[in-house]
């Protein structure tokens, strides 16, 4: 190797720390110099995505990542605990758990031992039963290789994030949206491309998309119904999102835990077009309320089912198989699944309904999932700022819009209480708009 091109090599990285060029014509300089220095593609989509990652913490670029909102329900949690009535609206954590069946098959497996190691891919029982029930709804062909149970909707991003992608490729998140897609990313050393959608546009992604996309990107994150917006692509705009994707040969990770939370048509899924470069997650966390039991899955090719399985194995070993066994009773159980789909749709309605007696406060009606995403209008509201005043003077916690992106005049507002409780929660949320626009 020639020393001489090797050094030009590294003064552009210095010149890039310093550059305020787009990332993809930065990548593009670096690459070919390292051709010229005989180093690898490879090297310098790694070594160049982090020069660009640490100039995007320097210039903070990353602030407002989310994650302050675990802290912030922590507080409410305090509160709560102290004796003092808190509506707490600002986790995506159902209100109702497992139903009796699920607890019940988790009772009975731990009496019959199933508390061994088990495979890192899941139990054949419980990945068959998957492939069947999913084959079944979307008319796909799948077995259970096409399946890894993974621990939540969690851990099966941050796997998928990991084996479809490599240090300094590009992942593209479609905003608002949940935090922790754009952390794990930049976790592994990944750059986040950030997608920004609008209310005014009814939060329609497909032509941002196709605007911002670099044939640097490597993977998509989307998620629908979309959590915060509620946001149901129709089944036109998912195919052409998926053939923007397929024109970058980008991957998708199509998030689908809230798919069967909808409220007026049919939500597309990423499975009903097997020949797209797709990974599909789901969760039983939020149908059947089993956020604590930390079980999910993942559904894709074989090949890469497996890279998610030794990824898993590698991370914890397997998921629990009484848990598993337990899952299993849950996706018998269609009618608790049923209720409480119902139950989050009537208390959408509720959010909406109050919600909208506020000129303050514009909101969209709900396709889907279990928030609802107001825009506040009041000149210089700040997010942060609100929902801390709104916990200590109302009781109230909800998560501000700042959480999920560069919205911060947005709340997110989960379905989480009972209909009177959430109606009076509505009470001091409008009051407490009012009060913060007229100071």
């Amino acid at each position: 190797m020639r020393l001489e091109p090797l050094q030009d090599f590294l003064r552009l990285c210095s010149e890039i720390a310093r550059s305020e060029l787009p990332a993809s014509q930065l990548l593009e300089k670096a690459i070919e110099a390292c051709r010229s220095a005989g180093l690898s593609e490879d090297f310098a989509r790694g070594f160049v995505g982090l020069v660009l990652a640490e100039r995007e913490r320097a210039s903070g670029e990353k602030e407002g990542s989310g994650l302050g909102l675990r802290e912030f329900a922590s507080k409410a949690r305090e509160m709560q605990e102290s004796g003092i009535k808190v509506y707490r609206l600002e986790l995506g954590e159902p209100d109702f758990s497992a139903p009796p069946s699920v607890i019940e098959a988790a009772y009975e497996a731990m009496k019959a031992g199933y508390s061994k190691y088990g495979p890192a891919a899941g139990i054949r029982e419980l990945r068959e039963a998957i492939a069947s029930r999913l084959s079944e709804r979307f008319g796909a062909d799948l077995k259970a290789e096409n399946i890894v149970v993974t621990a939540g909707g969690t851990f099966a991003t941050y796997a998928a994030i990991n084996v479809l992608t490599k240090p300094g490729d590009e992942v593209a998140v479609i905003e608002p949206a949940w935090p922790l897609y754009a952390h794990q990313a930049r976790y592994l050393g990944r750059r986040v491309l950030t997608i920004r959608t609008s209310f005014e546009e009814d939060w329609d992604p497909v032509d941002k998309l196709q605007e911002k996309i670099t044939k640097f990107t490597k993977l998509i994150i989307i998620n629908y119904p979309n959590n915060p917006t509620g946001k149901i692509l129709d089944r036109k705009s998912f195919e052409k999102l998926l053939e923007v994707a397929e024109d970058a040969g980008a991957w998708v990770v199509s998030d689908e835990v809230y798919i069967d939370f909808h409220y007026g048509g049919e939500p597309a899924s990423a499975l009903e077009f097997p020949s797209s470069k797709t990974l599909t997650l789901n969760s039983f966390s939020k149908t059947w309320g089993m956020t604590g039991w930390r079980i999910g899955y993942i559904v894709a090719d074989p090949e890469t089912a497996g890279k998610v399985a030794a990824a898993q194995n590698t991370a914890m070993t397997c998921i629990p198989e009484f848990v598993q066994r337990a899952a299993l009773a849950a996706l018998e159980d269609v009618e608790s699944a049923r209720r409480n789909v119902e139950l989050i749709g009537r208390r959408l309605k509720i959010l909406y309904e109050e919600l909208s007696r506020s000129k303050l406060i514009d909101v969209k009606p709900p396709q889907g999932a279990m928030y609802i995403f107001p825009k506040i209008k009041v000149e210089g509201f700040d997010s942060w700022k609100f929902v801390r005043r709104l916990l200590e003077e109302k009781h109230v916690a909800v998560a501000p819009g700042a959480s999920f992106g560069a919205y911060d005049n947005y709340l997110r507002i989960s379905a989480v209480l009972d209909d009177e409780d959430l109606r009076e929660a509505c009470r001091r949320i409008r009051k407490g708009v009012e009060e913060y626009g007229s100071s």
